[in-house]
């Protein structure tokens, strides 16, 4: 079946012959032929979406199976005696009133014209399909009763089609509730891509496939939009509006055009926001009046209570409000930011606010609601708003010195954003979400990027202390501000080389974002949880961050933040350790071109580290040290952060082993660093260092301390190294179980690369030496696996232990935990050793990961 460009007038009660074939329907043509198997179909719709076109296509291409009546309503069929004379005559030219039928002979001069007609089908031995076209035009009672009548009992050989703008009084509800109903509507008749694109209009302009879905966004897929659409010329946009006008707008009442006026500079409404727009205080009914009218207003699936106006409907009423009422769409804008306001629905006030331009009322309430979504999925959205802001506006407001600076901010501007924060500097008379954005901000651009880590932490801690004193009703935001100054404080606190203290942080920090949906910021907590356990040799922790951390950013469009950036570099160290060197490589790739053009000090240390570290794996230690003394060399003054300056010690120091220089690593750390005890890292690398000076005895005190140590990449190091040791002594047996022993460990994490640091000669020696006497079936680090599965728990939680597990991923103590739980400090510690086991655990961190690994928290 295919529909048609047009058809003729046709005679009131004659099939309307039909012209020019175009698009194949054949879905809408099913649709119909399922619904003549009922009694009733109804094809309902506004004006222009092709109604009459299709049914009389259908009822073409049905002919020659079936008998199809068709009678065109127009105002005189109000008259009963009209309306059923032509029924009957519709039904004659279907053929369905053979010589002799009682229909033929009917007398429809009586009252009861649908009882006579009711007798004569009833005696039809072949059903018929009648098509009622237009029935909007017919609202006498006497005619809808009479139909409603022949319809309570409907005659099994009559089959009705109504074709209508809106919706009939006739007691349909009846056939839908018993499923005896089939409903062509709007939706239906819109037109999909593969039926638009062979309109002759469209192919004609050969559009191409992008500029097709956007005519069929704007047209919702209304064939007379879409066709007139395709010419792109301004008269046939201007005819648009005049088909709307006069189809649908004019037949209304004038005041209900002038409430469409009002309400039409909203994507939706409802009816509250309605009222407040017009004055009125029945808006919903309104709003479903027009919708059954189906006057080109449909309900928002997606909101119940909330309707929609056909777009090309907006831009003709748009168009009419300003020609009539100049200046009126601005004021309505305004009452509509105001309504949005205080049913705290921001993004669409400011969205008002912007084009209402009240610039104050935008820079008042971005700052004090949501100008922490920058930091979320909702970033884009409001970039896009903040950007209407005019640039000579920024000195206006404080609020809209801050805006400024966070579009400045996330287009990669930082000198922009710092001199747009500088217009906010006087802290006099600042509101409180005002002081406090800009505190934050200030702590980013003036701390975090030039790496100033005290003074990061000190301006974190004073925020937190502030927060602490506010209620909710005080600042709407307050659990966004949290969230992020418990992540400048855990990240500051772990480049002060206080692991311990930022660990807690930075879990406070990700579970406060998650519950507000502060997505950078969670990611930037994961990220640096994720070095954090690098750094302590767990390697699967660490991916496990990296992994969630790197989603979140694909998921919310971050992939391209310094947040996700750092995720990547601490990906391609795991991947170092791992020895997937391509994968490495890639990481590195990513995570270096994150973060824009001028990389935070903090992320330049760490891109020259992960450079230096592949250098090394490729058997380049020269390049690698020339790489760490460039990132010394061009550290800023402004940077201070004692876990960098350790850590690029202990990669210089990792490069002197490779280069045969162990005296210069002995010199290094003797004595201790000023931080007090070496970690495990630096310890197995002295230890190193003493073995190629023959220091067997320091050698060994150091190894022992690190074997049985929690930092799993130093502890294979150290395994390897007491073999190597043993070896070199002569302790054939005592060489081959430190092997086995860091096998058995790098099995565990998926470790390889410290295999890659010893001389590979004598490592095979010893690996074929351990296979030929090790009883173990072991595998060889040659095919160690680069996965392994994730022990399930032994046992399952109780139920005072799982309300234990809940409190762990908090800041809060053992002590804590026992007051909140009411019980002894002692019984949560018993709870906690238990969970720790059953989850396979060594500490709390560990426990965590592993409960959400499973989903018991």
């Amino acid at each position: 079946m295919r529909e048609t460009g047009w058809i003729t007038s046709p005679s009131r009660t004659g099939r309307p012959a039909v012209r020019q074939s175009l698009v194949p329907r054949r879905r809408l043509g099913e649709m119909l032929d399922a619904g003549v198997s009922r009694a009733v179909t109804l094809v309902c719709a506004g004006p222009g979406w092709g109604k009459s076109t299709l049914v009389a296509a259908w009822a073409e291409d049905r002919a020659a199976t079936g008998r199809v009546g068709w009678l065109a309503l127009n105002s005189r069929h109000n008259d009963p005696r009209v309306f059923w004379s032509d029924v009957v005559e519709a039904l004659r030219q279907a053929g369905a009133v053979p010589c002799g039928s009682p229909l033929d002979r009917l007398d429809l001069r009586t009252g009861d014209q649908a009882g006579a007609l009711r007798s004569g089908l009833d005696a039809l031995d072949v059903p018929v399909v009648l098509v009622l076209d237009d029935f909007h035009e017919v609202d006498d009672v006497r005619v809808i009763g009479g139909l409603s009548m022949l319809l309570h009992d409907p005659p099994s050989s009559l089959r009705l089609v109504l074709v209508s703008r809106s919706e009939p009084s006739l007691p349909l509800h009846r056939f839908r509730a018993a499923g005896d109903l089939t409903e062509i509507r709007a939706r239906h008749l819109a037109f999909r891509a593969s039926e638009a694109a062979e309109l002759p209009v469209v192919r004609h302009q050969g559009l191409p496939a992008e500029q097709l879905a956007e005519l069929l966004d704007r047209s919702d897929g209304w064939v007379v939009g879409l066709q007139m659409l395709a010419g792109q010329t301004h008269g046939e946009v201007r005819a648009i509006t005049d088909y709307l006008f006069r189809e649908v707008v004019s037949a209304l009442p004038a005041k209900t055009r002038t409430f469409l006026l009002h309400t039409s500079i909203t994507e939706t409404v409802c009816g509250p926001l309605a009222d407040a727009l017009t004055g009125e205080t029945h808006s919903r009914r309104i709003l479903e009046g027009l919708e059954n009218a189906n006057a080109f207003v449909a309900r928002d699936p997606a909101r119940p209570g909330w309707f929609r106006y056909h777009p090309l409907l907006r831009e003709a009423l748009h168009h009419q409000l300003a020609l009539d009422r100049p200046g009126a769409e601005a004021e309505l804008h305004l009452i509509a930011a105001q309504w949005y306001a205080r049913e705290q629905s921001i993004m669409d006030s400011l969205r008002h606010a912007a084009a209402a331009r009240a610039w104050h009322l935008l820079g008042r309430l971005c700052v004090d609601h949501v100008i922490v979504t920058v930091l979320s999925g909702e970033r884009a959205r409001l970039i896009d708003v903040l950007r209407q802001v005019p640039v000579e506006r920024y000195a206006d407001t404080p609020e809209l010195a801050l805006c400024a600076a966070a579009v400045r901010y996330d287009s990669g501007d930082r000198t922009g954003a710092a001199g747009m924060l500088a217009l906010v500097r006087s802290p006099a008379g600042l509101s409180v979400a005002t002081g406090l954005t800009l505190q934050l901000m200030d702590a980013g651009l003036r701390f975090w990027r030039p790496g100033n880590m005290p003074r990061l932490v000190g301006a974190a801690t004073d925020t937190l202390k502030e927060l602490s004193a506010l209620r909710l009703d005080q600042l709407p935001s307050l659990l966004h501000y949290r969230a992020i100054a418990l992540d400048e404080k855990g990240s500051g606190l772990l480049w002060l080389d206080e692991p311990d203290h930022a660990d807690r942080y930075l879990w406070a920090a990700a579970t406060a974002a998650r519950s507000v949906g502060v997505t950078l910021i969670e990611i930037s907590a994961l990220a640096h949880l994720a070095l954090l356990v690098f750094l302590q040799g767990s390697l699967r922790e660490a991916a496990g961050f990296v992994v969630a951390a790197l989603e979140l950013a694909r998921r919310h469009g971050f992939e391209s933040s310094a947040q996700a950036g750092l995720a990547n570099l601490t990906l391609a160290l795991i991947e170092l350790e791992y020895d997937r060197v391509a994968e490495a490589q890639e990481a590195l790739r990513r995570g270096q071109h994150a973060g824009g053009e001028e990389p935070s000090a903090v992320m330049a240390v760490v891109t020259a580290l992960v450079r230096a570290y592949l250098l090394l794996s490729s058997g380049e230690p020269a390049a690698a040290r020339s790489q760490l003394q460039q990132a010394r060399e061009e550290a800023p003054p402004t940077l201070v952060a004692p876990l960098l300056d350790r850590w690029l010690s202990l990669a210089e120091s990792e490069t002197d082993l490779a280069l045969g220089s162990p005296r210069e690593i002995i010199a290094r750390y003797r004595p201790a660093p000023p931080r007090g005890t070496l970690t495990q890292a630096e310890q197995v690398c002295t230890a190193r260092a003493h073995l190629a000076v023959s220091n067997h005895q320091e050698a060994e005190v150091l190894l022992a301390r690190v074997r049985e140590g929690t930092n799993h990449v130093a502890a294979v190091t150290a395994w390897i190294a007491t073999a190597f040791a043993a070896d070199a002594e002569g302790h054939g047996n005592r060489s081959i179980d430190a092997l086995s022993r860091a096998v058995q460990a790098a099995e565990r994490e998926g470790i390889r690369r410290p295999f890659r640091r010893f001389d590979a000669r004598r490592m095979n020696a010893l690996l074929d030496r351990r296979r030929w006497l090790d009883e173990q079936d072991l595998p060889t680090v040659g095919v160690l696996a680069e996965e392994t599965s994730e022990p399930a728990p032994s046992e399952v939680l109780s139920e005072r232990e799982r309300d234990v597990l809940r409190y762990l991923p908090t800041v809060l103590t053992a002590g804590e935990i026992a007051g909140h739980l009411s019980i002894s400090i002692n019984t949560v510690k018993a709870h906690m050793r238990s969970i720790y086991r059953k989850l396979g655990a060594a500490r709390r961190r560990e426990a965590v990961v592993r409960a959400r690994q499973i989903g018991l928290i």
